[in-house]
C-alpha cells in the first residue's frame, strides 16, 4: 500500500508540473493538446491505483509523451495548398510542392503556379499538348492521373478535400492555336464528396473568355462508365471526356485534343463562349486558390 501511495503521489506531482508548463506556454485557455494530455494523465493515475505493478502504467506514460509531442505547435505550419506555400515563402517559384489538405497525412504532390495573378494557384487540370488521353473511367477521375505534369487531372477526391477546408476561387487560363489567350475567374468553386457524386458548386464569373462554366453549377460528375448527367444519353461518351456534364455542356476541357478547328460536334477541348463547339483549344489550365 505504501508503494501505491508513492506511485500516485509521483504521478500527481508530474501532472501538476505538466499543467503548469502547458499554462505558461499557451497562456489563457486550454488547448486541444492539453486536454488530451490531461485525459491520458488521468488514465495513468487510474492504472496506478488498480494495477500498480503492471506494465500498463509505463505504456500509458509513453502515450502521454507521444500526445504531448504530436500536439506541440511547430515553427513551420504544414501547407494546405499552394497559397500557404507562397505565404510562407514569397520567393517560391512555380513547380511541384507537397501539400497536406484535409486528412492526408503523407502529403499530396501538386503543381503550383506562382506567376499568374499574384501566384499561389494550385493546378487541378491541365491540357497542353495532347500527350495524355482524358477519355477515362470513374476511378481514374476519382483519384487523378498525369503525364509528368504536362497534362493532368488532380482527382475528385483531392478536389473535395481541398475545397472543403476553405472557400476557393477558380481561374481558367486558355490559349488557341492562333496565339490568343483568354481567362475566366469564378469567385466560388467547391467540389462535393463522393456521396454527392462530386457535385460542382461554381459561380461569380469575371474575365475575358466568357462564362462557359456557370451552366454546369450543381451538376454531378460523369465519366464513360458512370452516367450522372441530365441528358437522355451519355454526355461523357458522346463528347469523349469526364466532367460535370448537364445536358450536355458549354465547357469541355477534358475532351479530345483535336488541335483547332474540327468537323465533329463539341467533342474537343471546347469553351463555347470563346471559340465555340468546333474549335479545340491548344492549352487550358484550371487552378484554385483560397479567398
Amino acid at each position: 500500500m505504501a508503494d501505491l501511495r508513492v506511485e500516485m503521489s509521483s504521478e500527481k506531482e508530474r501532472i501538476k508540473k505538466d499543467r503548469a508548463k502547458s499554462a505558461s506556454e499557451e497562456g489563457v485557455g486550454v488547448s486541444y493538446g492539453a486536454v488530451l494530455t490531461l485525459l491520458a494523465g488521468t488514465a495513468v493515475l487510474a492504472a496506478a491505483v488498480y494495477y500498480p505493478n503492471s506494465l500498463i502504467v509505463g505504456e500509458l506514460r509513453t502515450l502521454v509523451e507521444k500526445i504531448e509531442n504530436q500536439t506541440k505547435p511547430t515553427d513551420h505550419p504544414t501547407p494546405r495548398d499552394c497559397y500557404d506555400i507562397r505565404a510562407q515563402n514569397p520567393n517560391s517559384t512555380s513547380g511541384v510542392y507537397t501539400v497536406y489538405p484535409g486528412a492526408i497525412r503523407r502529403g499530396l504532390d501538386v503543381l503550383c503556379d506562382m506567376d499568374v495573378d499574384e501566384g499561389g494557384w494550385l493546378v487541378i487540370q491541365k491540357r497542353s499538348d495532347g500527350s495524355l488521353d482524358f477519355f477515362r473511367d470513374w476511378t481514374e477521375y476519382q483519384f487523378g492521373f498525369s503525364n509528368q505534369l504536362r497534362e493532368l487531372w488532380l482527382g475528385n477526391e483531392y478536389l473535395h478535400l481541398l475545397t472543403s477546408q476553405s472557400m476557393y476561387e477558380l481561374r481558367v487560363d486558355m490559349t488557341d492555336f492562333e496565339g490568343e489567350s483568354r481567362f475566366a475567374k469564378y469567385k466560388l468553386f467547391q467540389v462535393g464528396s463522393r456521396d454527392t457524386k462530386f457535385r460542382l458548386t461554381v459561380g461569380g464569373y469575371s474575365g475575358t473568355a466568357g462564362d462557359s462554366l456557370s451552366p454546369h453549377h450543381g451538376m454531378l460528375f460523369s465519366t464513360k462508365d458512370v452516367d450522372n448527367d441530365q441528358a437522355s444519353g451519355q454526355c461523357a461518351v458522346s463528347f469523349k471526356g469526364g466532367f460535370w456534364y448537364s445536358n450536355c455542356h458549354t465547357a469541355n476541357p477534358n475532351g479530345q485534343y483535336l488541335k483547332g478547328e474540327h468537323e465533329s460536334m463539341a467533342d474537343g477541348v471546347n469553351w463555347k463562349t470563346w471559340r465555340g463547339y468546333k474549335y479545340s483549344l491548344q492549352t487550358i489550365t484550371m487552378m484554385i486558390k483560397p479567398l
